[in-house]
């Protein structure tokens, strides 16, 4: 049956139905803007707390370093550990605190549990107001042998006060690392300062991997014509910019106005010799930054340059390391390919050192690079001399000597020492096994805070992954 309304009714009943589709698309309006404010909330509190782990998790890594090292001496190592989580949480400027509790699990293992309560910001909205961040980390020390390569930039720029900077914080890193007992008979250290060249030694002239022609010195009658000048007027004092190792500085010099008188020819005996004074050159690419040498493909030496102090192949004995940084000295350019493959060569059991254990041994040494400069590659080979100026070459082949490097089972640190480039952190950054492994060190105080952080990871102490 059917009713028919008034049309007053019918009015009344479709504004009713009006009013009612109204209000249910505001509440489905208001209902998607509240999911939407919690899924952006969601992923900017989200990214909050991955940040946040990341940190904790370095920071507890780092604490456990401290708490090893404080338990070798006898110290209180949970008081050690939680010292030192503060003090980075603190400097970091994180909100809250964080508190850490170690454990001691025998045969020279702690285990630490570090944790934090992280605010949520958009969260709230949705009734969670904060969140637990925990990690777990674990260190071994006084268990294995340890060979480390201190690649070491002793370049032009290095001059003065740096290069002091670098041999008191080479010392620190040194006196960390031998801290530990037993150390001196798991510690072995390699030191490879380099520059435009590296200096493998002159003892080293007629071993079959080194290819180094003779010295010699011949005299020949040498004539040369010139202008003399007699006269000068109209003289100025200008200012010049000179370059050592791609830093600037300014120096004055004179400009005349010169009047020269007819051309003079003089003639007369010049004496002309051949050092080589230990410089290693640079084998052909792609030899260039593989590290095994033969007698059938050996590395050329290269005449007439100097290359600063010779490498020390590796040595447990500390007072031959500690005379080898004392005698750092800056001078000459930069080309890190050069100081990257003789450290790795330094940590091969093969040839041309063959002091380090193979990585496939039992009980195998592990193996340490560190790296540090002050600069970007101001040189490039041009084989076998390393007298180029085309940084991207360079560069490109310090990318791949660190990638082959770290093939070889070889953990890398790098280090910044007052560098400005972003360019160059970045090099070194991705050098280096782990951004973790990389280090900014924009003062002398910050260079040795880094370096003792290195030191804390050799010898008898790692993490425990």
């Amino acid at each position: 049956m059917f009713v028919v309304l008034p049309a007053k009714n019918m009015r009344s009943l479709g504004l009713r139905l009006v009013r009612d589709e109204h209000g249910s698309i505001a509440m489905i309006t208001a209902f998607s803007i509240l999911a939407l404010i919690g899924m952006v909330g969601l992923a900017i509190d989200y990214g909050r707390l991955l940040t946040v782990r990341q940190e904790l998790q370095s920071f507890a890594d780092g604490a456990l370093v401290a708490a090893a090292t404080s338990a070798k001496t006898g110290s209180d190592y949970q008081t050690a550990a939680t010292a030192n989580l503060e003090s980075n949480w603190t400097a970091k400027k994180r909100s809250g605190t964080a508190s850490i509790t170690v454990e001691d699990a025998g045969e020279n293992e702690l285990k630490g549990t570090a944790s934090t309560t992280l605010p949520m910001t958009f969260l709230k909205v949705v009734g969670i107001a904060s969140r637990e961040v925990k990690v777990n980390a674990s260190i071994v020390y006084g268990q294995s042998a340890v060979e480390v390569a201190l690649a070491l930039d002793t370049t032009g720029s290095m001059s003065g006060q740096p290069i002091q900077d670098l041999r008191d914080a080479s010392k620190v890193l040194l006196d960390v690392a031998y801290t530990p007992p037993g150390a001196s008979e798991k510690v072995k250290v390699a030191v490879v300062p380099f520059a435009q060249y590296v200096n493998v030694g002159k003892s080293n002239r007629n071993k079959p991997w080194m290819s180094v022609p003779n010295d010699g010195s011949s005299t020949s009658n040498v004539c040369t014509t010139s202008s003399p000048v007699i006269g000068s007027k109209n003289c100025k004092t200008k200012t010049g910019t000179g370059y050592n190792d791609g830093v600037p500085y300014t120096y004055d010099y004179q400009e005349c106005d010169n009047e020269y008188g007819p051309p003079v020819t003089t003639c007369g005996n010049q004496a002309s010799t051949t050092t080589w004074n230990g410089c290693a050159g640079s084998r052909a690419y792609p030899l260039d930054n593989q590290v095994k040498v033969t007698s059938g493909q050996p590395v050329p030496g290269v005449m007439n340059v100097s290359c600063g102090s010779e490498v020390l192949r590796l040595t447990k004995n500390r007072s031959d390391i500690d005379d080898k940084i004392a005698s750092l000295s800056a001078g000459g350019d930069t080309f890190i390919p050069a100081g990257l493959l003789w450290a790795w060569r330094t940590l091969s059991p093969d040839a041309p050192y063959a002091d380090a254990t193979s990585s496939t041994a039992t009980n195998a040494a592990r193996k340490v690079l560190v790296l540090m400069t002050d600069g970007a590659n101001t040189r490039s080979p041009n084989y076998p001399d390393h007298e180029g100026y085309d940084a991207n070459k360079a560069n490109t082949l310090m990318a791949e000597t660190c990638a082959a490097i770290k093939t070889q089972k070889i953990l890398i640190y790098t280090v910044a020492f007052n560098v400005t480039d972003q360019a160059v952190k970045d090099r070194l950054s991705a050098c280096a096994s782990s951004p973790t492994q990389f280090f900014n060190a924009p003062s002398a105080a910050e260079l040795k805070a880094s370096f003792e952080k290195i030191g804390q990871t050799l010898a008898a102490i790692y993490l425990k992954k």
